[in-house]
């Protein structure tokens, strides 16, 4: 007979209502939860076992912790909204993404992920990484299970920061390193506590090899035969598995899987730009066949404004999306602000305040993006902005990246929204301002 579940159907904190269960890992149990004003929104509550959670210390460690993640704010991380201790538990509330786990993905596949879909998802994974790793945040256990992918095929990081202090304290309770060794640098066996961003990095490497293969590298029955593996055995060149990877990429997966830190990717950022250049390339003898073609038919010069038209409301759409996306969270840490202003907290109202005037620095930068790209815009034939504006949104490849950055749900109400504007502007000559603009974020 299964256990009994004493939280579900409990609301805890004043405000989250469990609902149901939805997994259970090494670090504890997740559920998920309701706002019991706003029933609409729906959030994954995360309670810490407790068998982590006994050391004197932790509490402490896992203010410290929390504090830091909530700060993390990006689209390929979950975001962290709350945390707290009630009774002998910790709580963590994070954001609700319905989709699936990675892990999920490639298991459902039996076999490697399509090369296109795979890329989109790992550059969505390189760039929320790149952004703990500027903020001096390490996750050191990046693996498939702590990817998730939302129903735009959109890859968010999750079990940053909380994860690292607990394994913290679970390694010094059990003598054993931290991580999940399938994954781990070769550094990371040797001392996981004197490790740097590029573990992340050889980390992120075994995931990309696994997501192109449907298999990872090393697997081995016990933790000593796969820190051999890591250690001293060369990761497979990827093609030998899957014949159908291109040279070039399983070049890229070897060079982010060297044994020696030194010879790897040296960050997210420059893992990711080598990714997008091979994109580039990888597209290059189709882009130039289509051109040719055009060439020959004599419609070079339309072909490259339509382009050029495209490519600017696309940018346009981008920063009027991010523009919504950093208003929504800048409400949130506004209310962060406001509850530590309540209850007195020096140091959560100098984080929150600090990540309130960022938000609000964003907005302006994607603000002045917009009329930029706006202006830019105006400057073509009415006649064929309009023809844009009027069918559905195309994505150029070398327009993807920023595209993925932007929130993709209701991404047609933005291209709408743009589309208004330009419509306005070509009757009164009047553009929208940044209060406008807010204003007409879907909600």
């Amino acid at each position: 007979m299964e256990e009994k579940d004493d939280l579900i159907g409990k609301t805890v904190h004043g405000s989250y209502a469990i609902l149901s269960k939805l997994g259970e890992g090494a670090m504890g149990r997740v559920y998920l939860a309701e706002n019991v004003l706003v029933r609409e929104k729906k959030y994954a509550v995360k309670v810490l076992k407790r068998e982590l959670t006994v050391n004197p210390s932790f509490m402490s460690l896992f203010y410290d912790e929390a504090a830091h993640q909530a700060q993390l704010s990006h689209p390929n991380i979950v975001q962290m909204s709350d945390y707290f201790k009630e009774g002998e538990d910790y709580f963590l509330v994070l954001e609700y993404v319905e989709g699936r786990s990675l892990a999920d993905m490639i298991d459902s596949l039996h076999g490697p992920v399509p090369e296109k879909q795979a890329l989109h998802i790992f550059k969505g994974i390189l760039a929320g990484l790149n952004c703990a790793h500027e903020k001096a945040i390490l996750h050191r256990d990046i693996k498939a299970s702590n990817v998730m992918v939302d129903s735009s095929n959109r890859a968010l990081l999750t079990d940053f920061g909380i994860a690292r202090q607990a394994g913290d304290e679970q390694a010094a309770n059990l003598g054993r390193v931290i991580g999940t060794p399938e994954y781990m640098s070769p550094e990371q066996f040797i001392n996981s506590n004197k490790i740097d961003h590029r573990s992340d990095i050889y980390s992120a490497g075994i995931l990309l090899f696994e997501m192109l293969t449907g298999r990872l590298p090393f697997q081995g029955g016990t933790l000593e035969a796969l820190k051999e593996q890591h250690l001293a055995i060369p990761v497979p060149n990827p093609r030998k598995i899957n014949p159908k990877i291109k040279k070039s990429l399983a070049e890229i997966v070897l060079k982010a899987t060297q044994k020696e830190a030194d010879k790897r990717f040296q960050g997210g950022l420059d893992f990711l730009e080598t990714i997008k250049s091979y994109e580039r390339g990888r597209n290059w003898k189709i882009w130039a066949l289509s051109l040719s073609i055009l060439l020959a038919a004599g419609i070079w010069y339309f072909v490259q404004n339509l382009k050029a038209v495209r490519s600017l409301a696309t940018l346009s759409t981008d920063n009027y999306a991010l523009l919504c996306r950093e208003a929504e969270t800048l409400n949130r840490k506004e209310t962060g602000l406001r509850i530590a202003r309540e209850t007195g907290d020096s140091s959560m109202v100098e984080a929150f305040s600090q990540s309130v005037d960022a938000h609000n620095a964003n907005i302006s930068k994607f603000f002045s993006e917009y009329t930029r790209a706006f202006d830019e815009l105006s400057r073509y034939r009415g006649s064929t902005v309009n023809k844009v504006f009027s069918e559905p949104e195309q994505i150029d490849e070398s327009q993807r990246t920023k595209y993925e950055q932007a929130d993709e749900l209701g991404r047609a109400r933005f291209w709408q929204l743009t589309g208004n504007d330009y419509e306005r502007f070509r009757s009164t000559g009047q553009r929208s301002d940044r209060e406008t603009m807010l204003e007409k974020c879907p909600r």
